[in-house]
């Protein structure tokens, strides 16, 4: 019978060792992997953490080439969502032209941000594109990370003062979509998110807010959920109370998606329920998106210029280019398929 209980030691982590010795990982990455600029008290401390956790350097993972890994790491936060795929894609097509291969993490799970770039750090990579996507991640941590080599952050908020940047304008987008459905004289307009965790997922809903409040209207958010399946069960439900008129007429007549993620789940809830006359806006394109009924109106993000742009900042730092931090804003498309330009909703008032 093998035995599957794992010992500590056999789990230890980068972040534990830092932990027990009392500094940032990124610090017992360069004493253990042979970096300069620590004092031998602290480099006395961190070996000592180690041996006790029993953490031992994977050497097979640092495979060197004139000084440097040949790897670069990319760490993103879910496999399964297409926008960060189509990122490694492209920064994986321009690291394979250069020689290096790619190392890629993934922050799902649960896991942190900093979790899913300590083992990137372990194996002493050239450099770093940071995709993960989500709120309230430890900046300090990749600030160090930042002065001991190039980082490069995909999906960003907003301008590092460490780090190169590259994404778009997320309230921008939230504001625009909305706008294009006031445009058409829609009042009662929902913006839907995945979850209140994401970062650019709320700057969207920002940028709907001002929008409906210059307006003189009044925003209504609604969260949804991550998975596919979660959002349609969740979506049928909400959705068939808020656009229903009740006594006032006061149903919703348009919807913001605010991230592909809730996308799919609400063009199903919308097909169960016979909304057809729903008008319908997406931030993020679909695959399939323009067989849906009707063809759904996108704004989209030009993912592949994003993961080549991040990918040629990094290839730069790392051959030497040493100038202050850029934060890089892709330009958006809309998409007028259908969904987005339907009038409002007649709506019936209910009478006794």
């Amino acid at each position: 019978m093998v035995n599957t209980t794992k010992s500590r030691a056999s789990r230890a982590t980068l972040t534990d060792v830092a932990a027990k010795a009392g500094t940032s990982a990124s610090t017992v990455s360069r004493v253990l992997h042979g970096g300069a600029g620590v004092t031998d008290e602290l480099t006395a401390r961190v070996r000592l953490a180690a041996s006790e956790l029993g953490y031992s350097v994977n050497r097979q993972a640092r495979s060197l080439r004139r000084g440097k890994d040949t790897a670069i790491g990319v760490a993103i936060e879910d496999f399964t969502i297409p926008f960060f795929g189509r990122v490694v894609a492209e920064v994986e097509r321009a690291a394979h032209a250069r020689g290096y291969g790619v190392v890629i993490t993934c922050a799902g799970s649960g896991r942190s941000e900093e979790e899913a770039v300590e083992p990137l750090l372990s194996r002493s990579v050239a450099g770093l594109v940071v995709a993960t996507g989500t709120a309230g991640a430890p900046q300090g941590y990749l600030a160090e990370v930042a002065t001991e080599l190039p980082v490069v952050q995909v999906d960003a908020p907003a301008a590092s003062p460490f780090s190169d940047a590259v994404g778009i304008d997320n309230e921008t987008a939230g504001r625009r979509v909305t706008e294009h459905l006031l445009a058409r004289g829609h009042r009662r307009i929902l913006f839907v998110g995945s979850g209140p965790a994401a970062t650019t997922v709320q700057l969207r809903r920002q940028g709907y807010e001002a929008a409906m409040r210059e307006a003189g209207l009044e925003p209504r958010t609604t969260w949804m959920g991550y998975l596919p399946s979660e959002t349609t069960e969740r979506a049928v439900a909400e959705l068939g109370e808020l656009t229903s008129s009740g006594a006032d007429g006061g149903g919703i007549t348009a919807v913001v998606s605010g991230v592909a993620r809730v996308t799919m789940g609400l063009a199903s809830a919308i097909a169960r329920l016979g909304l057809r006359d729903l008008a319908y806006v997406a931030i993020d394109d679909l695959a399939g998106a323009d067989a849906f009924s009707p063809p759904l109106t996108v704004l989209e993000q030009d993912v592949e210029t994003i993961g080549a742009r991040a990918a040629e900042l990094l290839f730069a730092r790392i051959d030497g280019w040493d100038g202050p931090p850029s934060h890089e804003l892709v330009p958006l498309r809309l998409i007028e398929r259908g969904s987005g330009e339907l009038p409002p909703r007649v709506l019936s008032t209910t009478t006794t």
